[in-house]
């Protein structure tokens, strides 16, 4: 049995002539998207006679204004655009774009708060009949990006095979249902390189560096309560040297199950020195060597022995 509204188009036949019905179809809602980011929100047309390239137009309905069309922009009439969004589109802040003769994005490349309500996309008809569906919406709810990552900047000193244990803070959406995705990321000379990520379906996994010491038992990556995910290296390595740092993105599902990332954001980085434990004695004999001297002790002689000693530690 055929479900009437997931079909592309219908037809209908009078004496052997075959008449197509046109029907828009818009990204289904509501969207939920965040301030500030870029957004784009798709349109499609079927069932059109022949092969001509179809033209789309945007209108917005405030939802204090639900019966007032704002036309935004289109891609036939360089006239269409109401003085409320001309500055927008001009400075390709709002733009169309063309994916095929039928479909098209509206894109909105830095979304305000006002953005908030109701998108209408129209098709003019390009066929003999005025037969069909010529516009659809969908509705665009925009919250505030209240996603934050937390970790304070710093600098750790460690010797070749000790462990090391960062953690990371977070503040995300509280009104809606969203997944949170992490990863915790080294910064060296030669690149970027996740050491530890849980996805939003709750999946561990590393990179191709790290991933045989994910595999061994070496890397943990532990959510501590609602808000706190503790990463923990363990038997530390040179190529451990580096900036790390930890990144979170919020996701939310939309009405055809697709995930969306509403916001990416990251800490301030750690800095790790790793140093090989000949290294390491070296410095502490040379320290040694500074610090020695006649009785009683100075200040600076009680500090260098002060430095000595967290260096045994």
């Amino acid at each position: 049995m055929y479900n009437a509204p997931l079909l592309a188009f219908l037809l209908f036949t009078f004496d052997g002539v075959v008449i197509s019905q046109r029907v828009v179809e818009t990204q289904k809602g509501p969207l939920i998207r965040v301030e500030g980011s870029h957004v784009t929100i798709s349109c499609k047309v079927t069932g059109y006679e022949g092969n001509v390239k179809q033209n789309f137009h945007w209108s917005f309905y405030l939802p204090t204004m639900p019966n007032v069309e704002l036309q935004i922009v289109s891609t036939g009439d360089p006239h269409f655009t109401y003085a409320v969004y001309r500055h927008r589109v001009k400075t390709k802040d709002i733009y169309i774009e063309r994916t095929s003769r039928d479909s098209v994005f509206l894109h909105i490349s830095k979304l305000q708060l006002r953005d908030q309500g109701e998108y209408e996309c129209y098709t003019p008809s390009t066929e003999s009949t005025y037969y069909g569906i010529y516009s659809d919406k969908t509705n665009l709810t925009v919250v505030p990006d209240i996603l934050q990552a937390r970790m304070p900047a710093q600098q750790i000193s460690k010797t070749i095979g000790d462990s090391l244990r960062l953690s990371c803070d977070v503040t995300k959406q509280n009104y809606h249902h969203t997944h949170l995705s992490v990863s915790w990321m080294l910064e060296t000379q030669k690149g970027t390189f996740e050491i530890i990520s849980l996805s939003k379906d709750f999946i561990l996994q590393s990179s191709d560096a790290f991933r045989h010491r994910l595999e061994a038992g070496g890397l943990h990556l532990d959510r501590i309560g609602p808000s706190t995910f503790n990463l923990t290296i363990l038997y530390l390595q040179l190529s451990d040297q580096g900036k790390i740092y930890c990144q979170m993105t919020e996701w939310i599902q939309d009405l055809d199950k697709s995930w969306y990332p509403l916001s990416t954001k990251h800490t301030e980085s750690t800095e790790v020195f790793v140093i090989g434990k000949q290294q390491k004695s070296g410095i502490i004999l040379h320290a040694s060597s500074l610090c020695s001297g006649s009785e009683p002790a100075t200040v600076l002689q009680k500090v260098c022995f002060l430095v000595i000693l967290l260096l045994l530690i």
